[in-house]
């Protein structure tokens, strides 16, 4: 399932200056739409998750905000339009989706830190469209693309680059236990290996999570059109879940392209 969310910018109200990291302040919105409308389902989906071998996935993925007309200033994004546009996008779930549409209809958020803010008004929630899955799809993010390989040596994470040699193998073993997680069974082995092939130059983002805080975290995504080849359940669940990791914080959200 995926949604359309047409916001309006309440500028009179806190502005129209959001700061550059906001992925975290929506991210934690939507946990808060999710509680208001089923406490249940949304404790379960924050403290656990679909579980595959003890390791959790929550499942769902959003977009960058879809802004017009804006201007960058440092670390801070002036809104130039009067209405933006957000995409949520959920993995297929009879547990959710009778009621998601709903849950988002005349809502208010404000996202931002301290220093600067910004009030909406979600004036419109749209079902997009089902896709038609191929084996070969083209697709470019609505949000950045987290890839990261732990690297025994120095006892760290490196977040890689579509470019990276490992980089398809780890899409394709991330989507595989997401599958697990999800359908709650074993993947077909005869499903070949997710390949991603980079279109144009990958665009680097460095996100943060927390910011502002002890928790803060630095994020090296990235931003870029690619061609991927594999099953057609797995391009699923990357399209409707999330490619990479942490996708219900705001990475990992794409769509189709020629």
């Amino acid at each position: 399932m995926r949604f359309d969310l047409l916001l309006t910018v309440i500028s009179k109200e806190r502005g129209t200056v959001l700061p550059i990291n906001y992925q975290y302040e929506l991210s934690s919105w939507i946990y808060k739409v999710l509680n208001e409308g089923d406490p249940v389902f949304s404790e379960w989906l924050h403290e656990n998750g679909y579980k595959t071998n003890d390791k959790p996935f929550k499942l769902f993925t959003f977009s960058n905000l879809i802004i017009p007309l804006y201007k960058v200033d440092n670390d801070r994004i002036n809104i130039l339009s009067d209405k933006i546009t957000l995409i949520i996008s959920f993995l297929p779930d009879e547990a959710i989706e009778p009621f998601i549409l709903g849950l988002f209809k005349d809502r208010r958020l404000i996202v931002g830190d301290k220093k600067s803010q910004v009030a909406f008004e979600i004036s419109q929630v749209t079902g997009l469209p089902p896709l038609s899955f191929e084996r070969k799809m083209i697709f470019r993010t609505i949000s950045p693309i987290f890839v990261d390989e732990y690297d025994l040596q120095r006892d760290s994470s490196k977040h890689l680059s579509p470019e990276d040699k490992n980089y398809s193998n780890i899409i394709h073993n991330n989507l595989i236990e997401k599958y697990r997680a999800f359908y709650n069974k074993e993947p077909d082995l005869a499903w070949p290996v997710t390949k991603i092939k980079v279109l144009g130059n990958p665009k680097s983002k460095m996100v943060e999570i927390k910011t502002g805080t002890a928790q803060v975290t630095k994020i090296r995504a990235f931003n870029f059109k690619f061609e991927i080849e594999g099953s057609k359940e797995l391009i699923e669940v990357g399209y409707f879940g999330g490619l990479g990791r942490l996708g219900s914080q705001g990475f990992g959200c794409v769509e189709a392209d020629k």
